[in-house]
């Protein structure tokens, strides 16, 4: 039985009482005084408006129900009268029953989490014996370790955390995070929740309880919590987003989140001085690569070891079945496989035929475990299995009917946030017990795919719980990212790791089997005979079988492109290999199959659009746009003309149509393809030149290229069907990418006047933008050149456009727009344009033509504004590569000219003279308050952005404020004065560093500083980098003092 205030408002001051999960009886206040409290008791406690304060042994004795007494269990715990969480300053502030209300999706650790209830001692140690027998922490575990003063183990990496986070309160940005990866079994999970329970009075810390649910919710409860109470009690949130199911965060639901919150923050209009949300992103991960910055791993240090040693003297004080605490022993233990053989030994013999159902039950959850740690089976569903006859009231409990396999289990319920279960879970103690169980199962015959076939059996998709069904079909069909030998790029494996160990332990008719087992269980799921095509093709080299299921999984999801996209692999696979297609019309026969596969899936992904983006006629959503199709095509095309030519050389001519060559054709009985043949090369075309574009203005992330495959493939078409009179840079792409791949002065200069030449004889838009280009690029490799037009002349060319096409032109023609007239504030052109028209209409046009394949890729910046003059200010983004990454944020270069600008209402204008232009900040989340801001200026295909925004305002304070103990305390003070020469000029800085003491030097370059806010920006700089153990000093004296 539970006692426990109800949510409703409409009952706030009455309390439930719960018995067996339903709700038997509502009483109010008073009645519940009238109940326990004597006639002087209820004059003196009328006026209390919650029950914290119930004597929990007058409840305990009875308790009138409809007019009679009723022995009451042990309660367990009453609920809080209030909640608080921390201010900014540390305050603790109780929070409206609305506020908590509206917080579902998270798991918000309250500051005064439990303090004052009453909690029974025997639940304390249950939950404990529960936590170390391998079942997932519940915040009672931590509160009750801290009461006690008995805290957890805390891993090494605990403090790296701890640290980082503090390091991310101190940067000015709205939303960051920290990756920590963790082994299966490490404990990962703890120690994040053991994080936000040691900060739960310093920030707002709340754990997502689904990481799969709808981003957009969880973000809009983190704005709530952050605000809670009033704007000006806001304080960060610490938000652990446990992904049990990913790898890495390289899925869209991270990056969905983040700009969900982006998005809640500017209409909130949140203007804060420290971050809104910190997300510590926990991640499974079984190998380590060496690129993880923070793993935990399943090793422990010699400090844990001693740690752990000494945790274990206390736990088996406390327990007297300690031996039992699977889960503590072997972290204890170092993870030792001696421990686990030891453990599991009382298992031997197993039986193979006539198994009972608990055996059944052991070897489901081992399978579950070794597979998909932290996944389980809930306790319903496994009494139905063990007796589906008796009713479940009249059953033994779970444990009993386990036998001596419980003691490899755990069984516990999942209690978290607002969405507590009825039903309890059970899962294997460990995952390294689940993986010597499945082993011991294998070894004494039970296969892995006895054992999955098994569980698939007893599944009925309509009444088994969808976390379960989502369980089996990841065992199937999720692939894991490896690190293959001497690559330096994870690559993801061919098939499940499920998968893989029948078909290596077993053989691959097994999979065969268990794949149509799983096909006919889920006769919806398109996923499944996916995976299945793919195993006949990749596998068994049974193509035909390969097509058919591929047909199958696109009938049940026709408009899904990425499903399609499997039939054209097929077909692809087919032709490639050398057994098949030996002769020219069985290559063209099955090629074209395969074209035509490729092409409706690339039919099918146009008509996909991006989540909230629905229209009319469109049936499916997907977040990236799936460019497979016309890559596949890409593909083919190669492999036909390879063996094509390998048949006839002649073939060559006829695909480049260099000659029609019908006679070929004939001769080959190749006259049904006469028309593909015909129109090959220029659909070929049309598919490369989308690769120009979307390969050179994005990439996947901001640290993530595409596969070194996909830019072989393309440049191998482009041998094959381009020929050398052709090949030369025909798109504005094309043009760009010459920056990267001709060095020689003399070809850029070659290909410049090529396109003089075209652009003399042409009125075309994009001849005179691809002419103004190759200037831009030429002027990047030789500045000097004799053929280079002078800025003035190709402003004069984009004038004349403008005027013909205003705000009908291309993405292309505005970028030129913007690298040509962007104001210089050292000298003026007559030459003009609105280029705050110029941003609204690029953007437009973006939006209109490369929106829908460009979106959630990273757009690269094609250009940077640099100190130069005329051409020459505009530098190749190669050249700074190193702003681009978020820990850069705070990167200095010399070759870049600072842009000033001002943030309000969570836009960036760049200020130039009197002009006032948007641009798009580089990083969101450094976007947080108004003020004035300094930048590097880039150009992408959709506009310009700002890199690097550096709060003038804000440093320029610091130094006004802390002046005093700056001038008495800095040490370097020539090296400041050097830093900042080029700002104060020759003669003041003379005048400056002739002083004979530092003191007078500083005072000195005081008086300079009242210039303005750029060169106090600077001059924090240069303290930063040259005073940085003053500058820490100064910061946390601020804090002490606040």
């Amino acid at each position: 039985m539970v006692i426990a205030r109800p949510i409703n408002l409409s009952v706030y001051n009455s309390v439930c009482v719960c018995v067996r999960g339903a709700i038997t009886l509502t009483l109010s206040v008073c009645e519940w005084m009238y109940l326990f409290y004597t006639p002087d008791d209820f004059e003196r406690h009328k006026s209390i408006s919650f029950l914290f304060l119930f004597s929990i042994d007058k409840i305990r004795k009875s308790l009138r129900v409809w007019g009679k007494f009723v022995k009451v269990s042990p309660v367990t715990v009453i609920q809080m009268a209030y909640y608080t969480v921390p201010n900014k300053y540390g305050s603790q502030i109780p929070l409206q029953t609305e506020v908590r209300d509206r917080l579902s999706s998270l798991d918000v650790v309250w500051g005064n989490m439990f303090e004052g209830e009453d909690i029974d001692p025997q639940l304390v140690l249950e939950k404990e014996a529960e936590f170390y027998r391998g079942a997932p922490p519940q915040w009672l575990n931590f509160y009750c370790a801290e009461k006690n003063h008995t805290p957890f183990v805390k891993r090494d990496i605990y403090t790296k955390i701890t640290k980082l986070i503090q390091k991310k309160r101190e940067i000015n940005h709205s939303i960051s995070s920290i990756n920590l990866f963790h082994q299966p079994g490490s404990g990962g999970t703890t120690l994040a929740m053991q994080v936000l329970w040691d900060l739960r009075k310093k920030l707002r810390c709340a754990q997502v309880i689904d990481s799969t649910s709808d981003s957009k919710a969880i973000a809009q409860q983190v704005i709530h919590l952050f605000n809670a109470r009033n704007s000006q009690n806001q304080n960060t949130v610490l938000l652990f987003v446990d992904n049990k199911e990913t790898e890495e965060n390289d899925g869209m639901q991270f990056n969905s989140l983040r700009e969900n919150l982006i998005q809640n923050i500017k209409q909130s209009n949140i203007s804060a001085n420290a971050p809104v949300v910190i997300i510590l992103n926990c991640l499974r991960k079984k190998n380590r690569t060496g690129k993880e910055k923070l793993m935990l791993c399943t090793m422990l240090s010699k400090e844990e070891q001693d740690n752990f040693n000494a945790k274990h003297t206390e736990v088996s004080q406390r327990h007297d079945r300690h031996k039992e605490f699977h889960g503590f022993n072997i972290m204890q233990g170092n993870f030792s496989q001696t421990y686990i053989t030891e453990a599991c030994e009382y298992l031997k013999p197993l039986k193979t035929k006539k198994r009972p159902r608990n055996a059944q039950i052991l070897s489901f959850l081992a399978l579950m475990n070794s597979y998909a740690p932290g996944s389980y089976l809930t306790e319903t569903w496994c009494l139905e299995f063990l007796d589906k006859k008796n009713h479940i009231s009249g059953r033994p409990t779970l444990e009993k009917q386990m036998g001596t396999f419980a003691d490899l289990l755990v069984i516990y319920s999942t209690c978290s946030g607002g969405a507590k279960s009825q039903d309890r879970c059970i899962r294997m103690a460990h995952p390294m017990i689940a993986d010597k169980c499945l082993w011991l199962l294998t070894d004494a015959g039970v296969t892995l795919s006895d054992t999955a076939i098994n569980l698939l059996s007893h599944l009925c998709p309509q009444t088994v719980q969808p976390y379960l069904v989502k369980i089996i079909k990841q065992l199937l069909k999720k692939r894991e990212k490896h690190l293959p030998k001497d690559e330096r790029e994870e690559k993801l494996q061919k098939f499940s790791n499920l998968i893989q160990d029948i078909k290596e332990k077993e053989n691959k008719s097994m999979c065969v089997g268990l794949f149509r087992h799983a096909a006919k269980t889920f006769p919806r799921d398109p996923f499944i005979p996916q995976a299945l095509a793919r195993f006949y093709y990749i596998e068994l080299r049974d193509y035909e079988k390969a097509a058919l299921w591929a047909k199958t999984a696109i009938l049940r999801e026709p408009n899904n492109s990425f499903i399609r996209d499997t039939l054209g692999q097929v077909y692809k696979n087919q032709l490639k290999n050398p057994n098949f297609a030996k002769l020219s019309k069985n290559i063209l026969q099955i090629g074209t199959q395969a074209l035509k596969a490729f092409e409706e899936e690339a039919e099918t992904a146009e008509k996909e659009l991006e989540p909230g983006m629905q229209e009319d006629g469109v049936t499916n959503i997907s977040t990236v746009f799936n460019y497979r199709g016309l890559f596949g095509y890409i593909q083919v095309a190669n492999t036909i003309f390879y063996k094509l030519k390998n048949v006839k050389t002649e073939w060559s001519k006829v695909l480049r149509q260099e000659t029609k060559s019908h006679s070929l054709i004939h001769s080959e009985k190749c006259g049904k393809y006469q028309s593909l043949l015909a129109s090959l090369k220029q659909r070929i075309e049309e598919k490369l030149s989308f690769f120009e574009t979307f390969l050179k203005y994005s990439k996947p992330k901001i640290d993530k290229s595409e596969p070194e495959y996909i830019w072989t493939d393309i440049v191998d078409c482009y041998e094959k069907f381009i020929t050398k009179e052709e090949h030369f840079c025909r798109s504005f792409a094309g043009l760009l990418s010459t920056l990267s791949n001709i060095t020689s002065v003399s070809d850029l200069e070659q290909i410049t006047e090529q396109w003089r030449e075209i652009h003399m004889n042409s009125q075309t838009e994009s001849d005179a933008q691809n002419y103004i280009l190759a200037n831009i690029i030429l002027s990047q490799k030789s500045a000097n050149s004799e053929i280079l037009r002078t800025v003035p002349e190709l402003q004069d060319i984009l004038q004349k456009l403008w005027e013909r096409q205003n705000k009908n032109g291309s993405p292309e023609f505005y970028l030129l727009v913007l690298l040509l007239f962007w104001p210089d504030g050292a000298k003026k052109t007559g030459n003009t344009l609105d280029l705050k028209v110029c941003v609204q209409y690029m953007r437009k046009s973006y939006e209109r033509t490369y929106q829908k394949y460009l979106r959630f890729r990273y757009l690269v910046p094609l250009f940077f504004l640099g100190n130069g003059g005329g051409l020459q200010r505009l530098v190749h983004q190669t050249e700074f590569t190193s702003l681009l990454a978020e820990e850069h944020e705070t990167a200095e270069s010399e070759g870049l000219q600072r842009i000033e600008g001002e943030i309000r209402n969570h836009k960036v204008f760049a200020l130039r003279g009197k002009d006032q232009i948007e641009v798009s900040p580089h990083n969101p989340a450094s976007v947080y308050n108004t003020d004035l801001v300094s930048f590097y200026l880039g150009f992408t295909i959709r506009g310009p952005v700002a890199y690097n925004i550096r709060y003038v305002k804000k440093s320029a304070q610091f130094v006004d404020k802390h002046k005093k103990n700056i001038i008495q305390r800095a040490e370097k003070v020539d090296f400041i004065i050097d830093d900042l020469h080029p700002l104060i000029g020759t003669e003041q800085y003379s005048t400056i560093i002739a002083a004979s003491t530092n003191n007078e030097k500083m005072e000195k370059l005081y008086s300079v500083l009242s210039a303005g806010y750029e060169i106090k920006d600077n001059f924090y700089q240069s303290l930063l980098k040259n005073e940085r153990e003053l500058i820490k000093d100064l910061i946390n004296f601020e804090k002490s003092s606040s």
